[in-house]
């Protein structure tokens, strides 16, 4: 077995997949998925060590991807937020809310719109070209066109945020700029994001904005390669499905980076209901950060659990393995 440090996955024989969330001198810390708890398991060591491997474990993006782990001082155990939800939980709820999927999901039909009228009024090369020509205002006035599309897409952009923003020439042609270096490649260097996000930040705009200002246009240029953010809400949301996004009020490249891998990671798993691209993933993050599942146990966390108890057997005690129904402890 490879040493184990935090972020290691395991296989446990009877408590299944997992990922070392800490590592003490006496004991490893572990979450097992499987559990549907958002508690780690405690294993003291190295008395568990015949119970776990790690050779030949095919990666997990998704488990890997768990990270908004804290330490409960009263128990001494590692756990998720208290709202904390399953990848099933949270398409079940999903699913609840809109038996038709994505398809029939009206948020997502109002992202395709906005997109569309991004596509016809700056698509195919109209904005590079207005920009080459200097007509900065017809660009902005073009944006403030598809900001109002957007307007129809509930919590995403304030009344009058864009016009605020770019009320100075001088600062917006630089992020014109910016923007449309973005949008020429297919696949843009670190360097153009980091172009764009440091001309948002010169920007006036009004406070808690900058985010949606930086990401929203190539989010709707291209939704299959550029994801959005939304502070509060795209980070709630990825915290209940216990991804810690680094996040930053300014933004980033270190944000915005883990954002798309976690946001990849999920379109991958929501593409068996449907998912198509970020659009997609937009709704169902959106749904999560505004809901709380019905029949969620309010009462998680009020104490913690236990570790898990051990066998009669001395070998099976000595390696940590829980008795009979167990694989629930988490």
């Amino acid at each position: 077995m490879s040493e184990l440090t935090r972020g290691t996955l395991v296989l446990h024989t009877s408590l299944g997949m997992g990922r070392v969330v800490a590592v003490e001198p006496d004991a490893i810390h572990v979450f097992f998925p499987e559990s549907a708890k958002r508690f780690a398991a405690k294993l003291r060591w190295p008395l568990a060590k015949p119970m776990l491997r790690t050779e030949g474990l095919e990666p997990d993006p998704w488990l890997e991807g768990l990270t908004s782990f804290a330490l409960d001082e009263a128990s001494g155990r590692y756990a998720l937020n208290g709202n904390w939800l399953t990848h099933d939980q949270a398409v079940a709820d999903f699913l609840e809310r809109t038996p038709g999927g994505f398809a029939a999901s009206g948020r997502t039909a109002r992202w395709r719109s906005a997109r569309e009228g991004w596509v016809e009024l700056l698509g195919g090369g109209k904005g590079e070209a207005l920009l080459a020509a200097g007509d900065v205002g017809e660009i902005v006035s073009r944006l403030r066109k598809v900001e109002r599309l957007v307007a129809a897409v509930a919590g995403v952009v304030e009344g009058g945020a864009l016009e605020l923003a770019l009320a100075d020439p001088a600062l917006t042609g630089p992020w014109l700029e910016a923007l449309f270096e973005l949008l020429s490649v297919p696949s843009p260097s670190r360097a153009r994001f980091d172009k764009l996000f440091a001309a948002t930040a010169a920007l006036p705009a009004p406070a808690g904005t900058a985010w949606t200002l930086a990401t929203l246009f190539p989010f709707l240029a291209d939704p299959e390669k550029h994801v959005l953010l939304r502070p509060k809400a795209t980070r709630g949301a990825a915290e209940r499905l216990g991804c810690d996004i680094r996040y930053d009020a300014a933004p980033n490249w270190a944000t915005y980076a883990t954002l798309r891998s976690v946001a990849g990671k999920l379109l991958e798993r929501l593409q068996v209901i449907g998912a198509r691209d970020q659009a997609d993933v937009e709704t169902f993050l959106h749904g999560l950060s505004v809901r709380r599942p019905a029949g969620r146990a309010e009462a998680e966390s009020a104490a913690a659990p236990r570790a898990p108890r051990a066998p009669r057997a001395k070998a099976a005690r000595a390696a940590g393995r829980p008795r009979g129904k167990a694989r629930a402890e988490g």
